[in-house]
């Protein structure tokens, strides 16, 4: 085989896995997926695990269910691991937009609904974790714990920006300012499974549905409300995270009385992607 076709193979092998999934083991079969309705959009939920309690994935924004690929094998012992879609992400990009965090509150419940669980260890990471604070704000009794990853309670000011930044200059102006924030320098140079996951991801996304999860994220309102809610809680957060930084998450977990708080070694913001077997052990452990 020429060097050529070779290139061509390992070209095609990448994108593959990338519109698969991660590379898998030999023999390892891949998540049951299936497709749920929601109130106004279609999504995909995917399952690990058939015994033990119920665990519900929430991605960051920009990704899909697949980030959470790499640790689903490990929390999946035991227990029923789900992982769905967001709206605007992955199989439900097109959904209805703008739209609200109260509006993605009611799509995590209508995913636990749709796959029949009635209370869930939720686990959200970045938007995903405003997601999931939303949700528990909400629907407290749907939640048996939750554990907020690498995630704000409140909005920041550059989301907006972020929002504008899309619409103006396109998705492959933010792939340099996105993987920057949410990988480690290292991380980046290796050019790993990860990294090469989440730049597809961004460049393939929609600029519309881009710009209406980050304003739906402006409105983000749960500081204060979850400290009366008596839900175990575990915060997790990266020391070489530079987005959500560790003093943030510190002060998640002071407004939470009884929250756990830990801090991952050399972990950045997509705790996932670059440290999985380190958030793996973390969660699991919480969720013993």
């Amino acid at each position: 085989m020429t060097s050529l076709a070779e290139a061509r193979v390992r070209g095609l092998a990448q994108r593959l896995s990338l519109d698969l999934g991660w590379p898998r083991r030999l023999g390892r079969p891949p998540a049951h997926t299936h497709r749920v309705r929601l109130t106004d959009h279609d999504t995909i939920v995917a399952q690990r695990g058939d015994t033990g309690p119920a665990v519900l994935l929430v991605h960051a924004l920009g990704l899909d269910w697949r980030m959470w690929e790499p640790v689903m094998d490990a929390l999946a012992d035991g227990r029923r691991v789900f992982a769905y879609d967001v709206r605007g992400h992955g199989a439900a990009a097109g959904s209805p937009s703008p739209y609200t965090m109260a509006d993605t509150a009611r799509d995590l419940i209508g995913v636990l609904d749709a796959i029949g669980v009635q209370r869930a260890h939720v686990v959200g990471l970045s938007f995903g974790g405003g997601i999931a604070q939303t949700a528990a704000v909400a629907a407290p009794e749907r939640f048996a714990s939750l554990s907020l990853l690498a995630t704000t309670d409140f909005p920041f000011d550059a989301f907006e920006g972020r929002a504008s930044s899309v619409e103006t200059d396109g998705m492959a102006a933010q792939v340099a300012q996105s993987l920057t924030r949410w990988f480690t320098a290292d991380a980046l140079a290796v050019n790993g499974d990860g990294v090469r996951y989440a730049r597809e991801r961004v460049l393939s996304g929609n600029p519309v549905d881009w710009a209406a999860a980050w304003r739906a994220f402006k409105g983000l309102d749960v500081q204060g409300k979850l400290a009366g809610l008596g839900l175990p809680t575990l915060v997790l957060a990266g020391a070489a995270d530079v987005s959500t930084t560790p003093e943030i998450m510190r002060g998640i977990a002071s407004r939470i009385p009884g929250a756990r708080y830990r801090k991952l070694p050399g972990t950045p913001h997509m705790q996932t992607l670059e440290r999985p077997e380190l958030v793996a052990a973390a969660l699991a452990e919480f969720l013993t």
